[in-house]
């Protein structure tokens, strides 16, 4: 039995963005971002009067702060930073590699926006991006268990509970509204 190999010191994670390890690290910086933004949309729920662009606008740039963030303490760690000798290139492949925290954000971006061309008001947009965020993490679970040899029932309780993360942040923010 061989022993798994790390990467050469200071090479960026973008050395295992192919293929399903590469997916599935996608897909795990997707529910970071999912939860960051069903965390930012239940905290704006205690706005008087928020207005759908600014929540937009809240929600998009929390989660650019958010992805700017998990890149640099990616880069931390790199051998290159703690010898001072980091490149440009590590910083931007941090930042490609993780970038799907941000695209968590952009449906209820979208959802804000579309309440701001008054398509729906602000009230229902907070349910639709709580509702889309939560679907979001439905998605990811399956996406992370296709292929696996994993028995059904496992897998549905996979999926079950990244579905019941979203939902209980949901159900936090009802519950601090009746208090």
């Amino acid at each position: 039995m061989t022993e798994p190999t790390l990467p050469p010191p200071g090479s960026p994670p973008a050395a295992e963005g192919r293929g399903r390890k590469g997916r599935i690290h996608w897909l795990s910086d997707y529910v970071y971002g999912s939860i960051s933004t069903l965390v930012a949309i239940a905290g704006l729920t205690f706005e008087t009067n928020p207005g759908e662009l600014t929540t937009a606008g809240v929600v998009i740039v929390g989660a650019v702060a958010i992805w700017l963030a998990h890149a640099l303490s990616r880069v931390v760690i790199l051998d290159s930073w703690q010898h001072l000798r980091l490149k440009a290139g590590d910083v931007i492949g941090d930042l490609r590699d993780s970038w799907s925290i941000l695209a968590a954000a952009l449906p209820a971006t979208v959802v804000f926006a579309l309440a701001g061309l008054h398509v729906w008001s602000i009230k229902a947009a907070f349910t639709i991006a709580e509702v889309v965020g939560v679907l979001g993490l439905a998605v990811v679970g399956v996406g992370t268990i296709a292929g696996t040899d994993q028995p059904w029932s496992r897998r549905i309780l996979y999926v079950a509970g990244l579905v019941g993360v979203g939902v209980m942040i949901v159900l936090f923010e009802l519950l601090i509204h009746l208090l």
